[in-house]
């Protein structure tokens, strides 16, 4: 294919601080090869979304990109859904799991070669209250990391935020009785995590068997709160192997309502959304997403 020409970067300027140099090398190269970039900055959450629907409707990108983390990557995929130009990314976030998934190193000549010439896949998506995700949505423990995390560390200490939020949310004991009905099965769980894909915050593997580029979700219900339970998932999440662990059920999944306990956190693509009763479903549109050759 000819190489792609025109680019409209959407920047997250928080995220874009804690690797600057990676952004400037990835635009300068662009340029170097001849190709038009525009650059829009994010002021507030949900703007990323408003930016990517305009760029798109006004129709002269050829890729719309996403520079920041997990997050600023679903605001700008929401802006695409329904559009036919193709999402790029730039990770610049804390775990970067999409650009895991897909095997992008955060290098400037590996971006750009794929933006200039990776081809654009069709890949699934999810749905949470009626609004996609592109990875993951965690009901309970994670949901309450996410949501306890002071934006301040997040901007100081990246990972170490996440790391300080977890063991606060597990210390004070981290299971939840969750309640759910699973396409039309009523279930229940101390944690729960729908995901369209294999990894789960940044390089881990929580379900091996899952392609973002193939529709369909996949459901992990733990079902041990105790502490300790929690300890055994996230070691077994460590060595990729989670779906061995007697307290876990795991089982492909299209309409699942989550209806309590009222109130409890939920987190989607890394960033908070919101308290439950929520509804999550498989979603009926594909999303054109850049990917290394």
């Amino acid at each position: 294919m000819a190489l792609r020409r025109s680019f409209h970067i959407i920047l997250n300027p928080t995220a874009g601080r804690r690797n600057p140099a990676l952004l400037d090398r990835v635009v300068a190269r662009l340029r170097a090869c001849g190709a038009d970039v525009t650059v829009d900055l994010t002021r507030a959450a949900g703007h990323a979304t408003e930016l990517a629907r305009a760029a798109a409707r006004h129709g002269e990108a050829d890729v719309i990109v996403a520079a920041g983390g997990d997050g600023t990557i679903n605001e700008v995929a929401r802006g695409l859904i329904g559009q036919g130009v193709p999402l790029g990314i730039i990770p610049l976030g804390t775990a970067n799991v999409l650009a895991v998934e897909i095997g992008l190193r955060p290098h400037a000549e590996e971006i750009v070669s794929m933006l200039l010439g990776g081809p654009a896949e069709l890949i699934g998506t999810g749905l949470v209250d009626g609004e996609i995700f592109l990875m993951m949505a965690g009901i309970g423990f994670d949901g309450e990391i996410v949501h306890n995390i002071d934006p301040r560390l997040k901007r100081l200490w990246g990972k170490g935020a996440f790391i300080w939020s977890g063991l606060r949310t597990w210390a004070g004991g981290p299971g939840r009785d969750i309640r759910l009905v699973v396409d039309g099965r009523e279930k229940r769980a101390a944690w729960a995590i729908v995901t369209n894909a294999r990894h789960y915050a940044g390089p881990f593997v929580l379900a091996p068997q899952a392609e973002i580029v193939s529709p369909g979700l996949t459901l992990f219900l733990l079902h041990d709160g105790s502490r300790f339970g929690f300890v055994r998932f996230l070691v077994a999440l460590a060595f990729g192997c989670v779906e061995k662990l007697r307290s876990v059920e795991a089982f492909p999944a299209r309409h699942i309502d989550v209806t309590g306990p009222a109130g409890l956190a939920v987190e989607v693509d890394g960033d908070a959304r919101g308290y439950l009763p929520q509804t999550i479903e498989q979603g009926t549109q594909f999303l054109r997403l850049v990917m290394p050759a």
